[in-house]
């Protein structure tokens, strides 16, 4: 992750520049003004491609570690109260489920966090002459929109997680079956 996150800065401040230019804008072009933002007001101009990152990584272990945890804690109830020849039968559709469910209450539960990052990373636009803190941006979050803020697109977010979670589970359990692990 530390060494892919300066391409998601990259490709949400080129969206941000997207809607105050007429033109379409490049990476490189986003890449210049992140590292002139760094180098004007900083002497590691190289952490402002790092925006958000320290909140990214604190929102990784309990994302990651909540779908893992309630995929596990349902795939146990499912053994318990399912017969053997109803698993067998609907196994691929009961996976299927259980990583819908796994990755919407992951989603639902850290989505602040990645709305959080999300404004640190965009700040740059706002206030390239520093990064913004946590305290500061939640403050900004909350004085804007109230709790509704740290939900702001979660709806679209769930339209595109729940499936790759779902589909994601579903192949590595069929994977490993077909590997018998």
């Amino acid at each position: 992750m530390p060494f892919t996150y300066p391409f998601e800065l990259i490709r949400v401040r080129m969206a941000i520049e997207m809607k105050s230019y007429s033109q379409r804008p490049s990476p490189w072009n986003a890449i210049r003004t992140i590292w002139a933002e760094g180098r004007a007001h900083s002497l590691l101009p190289a952490l402002h491609f790092y925006r958000g990152f320290t909140v990214s990584a604190l929102g990784t272990v309990p994302y990651r570690g909540g779908i893992f945890l309630i995929w596990e804690t349902l795939n146990a109830q499912s053994r318990e109260r399912f017969s053997r020849e109803t698993l067998d039968a609907y196994q691929t559709r009961i996976h299927l489920v259980i990583g819908a469910i796994s990755g919407t209450v992951a989603q639902v539960a850290t989505y602040p966090l990645e709305v959080i990052r999300r404004t640190q990373q965009a700040s740059g636009a706002g206030f390239p002459e520093r990064m913004i803190g946590f305290r500061e941006t939640v403050t900004r979050i909350w004085t804007l929109a109230r709790w509704g803020g740290f939900f702001s697109g979660l709806g679209i977010g769930l339209i595109k997680q729940v499936p790759m979670h779902s589909i994601s589970l579903v192949v590595w359990q069929i994977a490993k079956r077909l590997l018998n692990v």
